[in-house]
């Protein structure tokens, strides 16, 4: 493995107790393009799943958005758990201030929230069109 094929991979993954540059915004961004993305595909397949009698391409769609959408939820969820280490801070000791350490922590809360919600938003979308077939 080359200098530069190790250092992407040490942006992504990160080391140690080193902040992953990439996973962090994987995991802020990532969800939020695949809802966008789902929300595109899906009302670009209803005229064409109203004149055939299977929902496959329906259900298809809505469940590669909540894999993917999990995707992001599991990198911010590893970005903020590099900022996390047993007896890191005494009692009492604040847990803000400046630095990389600081930045991926915010930035691995957000985007875990961000991810959840976005993720159980797709997961009740594709869950709804079970019930609700797609020319109603």
């Amino acid at each position: 493995m080359d200098t530069t094929q190790r250092e992407l991979r040490h942006d992504v993954i990160g080391h140690g107790r080193e902040p992953a540059r990439v996973l962090q915004w994987i995991g802020l961004f990532f969800a939020p393009l695949v809802f966008f993305a789902h929300l595109e595909i899906a009302y670009v397949l209803i005229p064409w799943g109203c004149t055939r009698p299977t929902e496959f391409w329906q259900h298809a769609v809505g469940l590669i958005a909540v894999v993917l959408s999990l995707a992001g939820v599991a990198a911010a969820w590893i970005a903020r758990a590099r900022t996390s280490v047993a007896g890191e801070h005494p009692p009492g000791h604040p847990v803000e201030g400046p630095g990389a350490l600081f930045r991926t922590r915010f930035m691995g809360d957000t985007g875990l929230g961000i991810s959840a919600i976005l993720t159980l938003i797709l997961l009740m979308q594709w869950i709804a069109g079970f019930f609700i077939t797609v020319c109603q």
